[in-house]
């Protein structure tokens, strides 16, 4: 595991290749607590299995990404999360699909804490590499957030989809352990199926309903900073994930990425790949639309 870090200003689309600084004429001072934690980390961190090859990037004064997060799918499907500072609250999107890449994000939003802020975990859906680290913050504290059908999705989970995930990945027991942790899974503490404005002590943070790639699809936009997390709706280096829907989600899916256009965005932090300005939404409903016309020329199938 190698742990990167990076210092980004709003607009800057590419992360760094190494340990050296990105800067900007925009980019905050070196100093950061966050960053220097991420350096700490590393040695730590330097043999843990499940974890990836994180980078944490500083997007504004107080909003972070952490990028290429263990996947099981490799390295190339990394999972990205986030972390929002407020003056008595700390917010991060997604948790990972390791309990040591929630610990990894929780150690990175510690830096910052004081110990008496309201803590609070949003789930942009409920698909294993975006909630299989959430039982590091509910042992924290943390308010979790979701969408309601994801409250369908982990209600009684029981180990299931773990044991799942490790089926599929034709895992021993003994490794699922290993890479995925001891995995616990529980249904959200609030639920939203509208859009809804979370109050962070005067700061403002917009968690958008975006069905599409899967119904429980939420994207997290933080206004003062032009920082779009858009979990799974918006896909960088790799095409959408269709497979959970046809013409009709499709669709629906377009729709919310053209509205989301209408936000004032500076950086997008995708729920896989890199940082990236505006345009990326653009790039995603291009091949939707392109998936769409191709169903119309077969005659039905659901496969783009």
């Amino acid at each position: 595991m190698r742990l990167v870090r990076s210092l980004s200003a709003v607009s800057v689309a590419a992360t760094c290749a190494s340990l050296a600084l990105c800067t900007s004429e925009r980019s905050p001072s070196a100093e950061d607590a966050i960053l220097a934690r991420a350096d700490s980390l590393k040695s730590l961190y330097a043999s843990q299995p499940g974890l990836g090859n994180p980078t944490v990037h500083r997007l504004a004064e107080d909003v972070y990404a952490v990028t290429d997060l263990y996947h099981s799918q490799g390295p190339l499907a990394g999972v990205n999360a986030g972390i929002v500072f407020a003056p008595g609250a700390a917010l991060i999107i997604d948790s990972g699909m390791t309990m040591a890449s929630g610990r990894l994000l929780w150690e990175l939003a510690s830096a910052r804490l004081e110990g008496t802020e309201r803590l609070f975990l949003v789930l942009t859906h409920h698909h294993s590499d975006h909630v299989f680290g959430m039982q590091v913050f509910r042992d924290e504290g943390a308010r979790v957030i979701g969408h309601r059908m994801v409250e369908d999705e982990l209600r009684d989970d029981n180990g299931f989809y773990k044991s799942f995930i490790a089926r599929m990945e034709g895992w021993t027991a003994e490794e699922a352990d290993e890479i995925l942790g001891d995995v616990v899974l529980s249904v959200p503490d609030t639920t939203i199926d509208s859009d809804h404005s979370l109050a962070l002590d005067g700061e403002e943070v917009l968690l958008l309903v975006t069905p599409g790639h899967v119904d429980d699809e939420i994207v997290v936009f933080h206004p003062r900073s032009g920082t779009l997390f858009g979990g799974d709706a918006i896909y960088e280096g790799r095409p959408p994930n269709t497979r959970f829907g046809g013409p009709e989600e499709w669709r629906t899916w377009i729709g919310q990425l053209e509205r989301l256009n209408d936000l004032d965005i500076g950086t997008i932090v995708p729920g896989h790949g890199k940082l990236s300005p505006k345009s990326l939404i653009d790039t995603n409903i291009e091949y939707l639309e392109a998936a769409l016309d191709s169903v119309t020329q077969s005659g039905g199938s659901n496969t783009p």
